[in-house]
């Protein structure tokens, strides 16, 4: 029996050896050795936790409550993280809904015009404004000719002289030249750019452009002396060939009189064009006949 014990301890012994020589057990030990101590810990740490939450139904109770809340808080940043990551596409639907009701909007006032306007109207004459999105892949504010590149062209029904705004109905400049999937927009931010404003719930208006010294300030120009004027007053788009009338401008920043004659405003942006990624686009459907009447119209005057 003796006998039969030595030898088992023998083998014990070489087994022992074996396993300090073997390199790679031998790291294995060691590891174990340098983290037994916060492992033990750990192990004695859960089984008290178990413990005690097994104690006592108010224990079990109480614990439960703070899991439940402790998870809720998980599958609610998950929740939330799974919808910020989702906004662009809920953002992009929402502004070909946005695109769509405008359309329709337009095709309602041309099927049933005001008392104002014209009765003779044929029911089959198409909107006078057609709208359309696009996204912007370029955008220039640093020089004193800005511009904005598009990611959608002729293909897509895009041609210059449309009008640039956001979904929220501001102004962001023209279109200028397309390729067959591109289009490039002269910004607000832009010496050359000309539209008409006025004071909005007035009858007052000027002449928009960007004097190049602010990114975010424009300039109204030849404003009544007789208007009456207000810091905050909103400033929007009024009759023209491009721009609908009432698309937002900005705000009076200040103003001056010039010559005892007339008003020239100070106008901060209501959108800085630094934050503009998606716009829609605006076709005036008698945009080219207004033009070219206009036009002759200037040329009669020249040859006076």
């Amino acid at each position: 029996m003796l006998s039969i014990d030595v030898s088992r301890f023998a083998l014990y012994l070489i087994d022992s050896t074996r396993f300090y020589t073997n390199p790679g057990m031998n790291r294995l030990f060691l590891f174990f050795k340098q983290i037994y101590v916060p492992l033990l810990f750990i192990i004695l740490e859960v089984v008290a936790i178990n413990y005690y939450a097994q104690s006592t139904s108010y224990t079990r109770a109480k614990i439960l409550s703070s899991t439940n809340s402790f998870m809720g808080n998980v599958y609610t940043t998950f929740s939330d993280v799974k919808h910020y990551f989702s906004l662009k596409k809920e953002n992009d639907s929402l502004v070909n809904e946005l695109v769509e009701l405008h359309n329709e909007f337009e095709k309602y006032k041309a099927a049933n015009p005001q008392p104002e306007e014209t009765l003779e109207l044929p029911e089959s004459e198409a909107a006078k404004y057609y709208y359309t999105t696009a996204n912007v892949i370029n955008n220039t504010i640093a020089f004193r000719e800005n511009f904005l590149t598009l990611d959608k062209g002729i293909l897509d029904g895009i041609e210059a002289n449309m009008a640039v705004i956001t979904p929220e109905g501001t102004m962001v400049g023209i279109v200028q030249t397309c390729s067959e999937k591109y289009s490039v927009c002269m910004s607000v931010l832009n010496e050359k750019f000309r539209t008409a404003g006025r004071i909005k719930g007035s009858d007052h208006f000027g002449s928009i452009f960007w004097n190049g010294a602010k990114e975010d300030i424009v300039q109204l120009t030849e404003v009544s002396k007789y208007a009456d004027i207000s810091v905050g007053d909103t400033i929007v788009t009024d009759y023209s060939s491009i721009f609908p009338s009432g698309i937002v401008i900005g705000t009076v920043q200040s103003w001056e009189m010039v010559a005892d004659s007339y008003f020239d405003l100070e106008v901060k942006l209501t959108t800085p064009l630094t934050s503009v990624h998606k716009v829609l686009l605006v076709r005036y459907a008698d945009q080219v006949e207004q033009m070219m009447l206009e036009a002759e119209a200037l040329n009669e005057e020249d040859n006076k």
